[in-house]
């Protein structure tokens, strides 16, 4: 688990895969992050915004291929 004093959700994760990549030879780092495809517009404005949140500081410091998953969540 990263923790983090100053509840930073970008940089934890940012430094952890600056960190393994540093550590080892691997061929290319990816990252998966999870998403929910909500039914409406309102409800995906306040889920969503972790994932690219965490997408461009992953692509600003690091080198890391990111894929975003997005699960469709039915909630009528």
């Amino acid at each position: 688990m990263l923790s983090s004093p100053s509840r930073s959700l970008t940089r934890p994760i940012v430094d952890y895969l600056l960190e393994v990549d540093a550590e080892d030879e691997h061929d290319r780092l990816i990252v998966l992050i999870p998403e929910m495809h909500l039914s409406h517009a309102w409800q995906r404005l306040l889920q969503n915004q972790r994932g690219a949140v965490l997408d461009r500081a992953i692509r600003r410091n690091t080198e890391a291929v990111i894929a975003r998953l997005r699960f469709r969540v039915d909630t009528r």
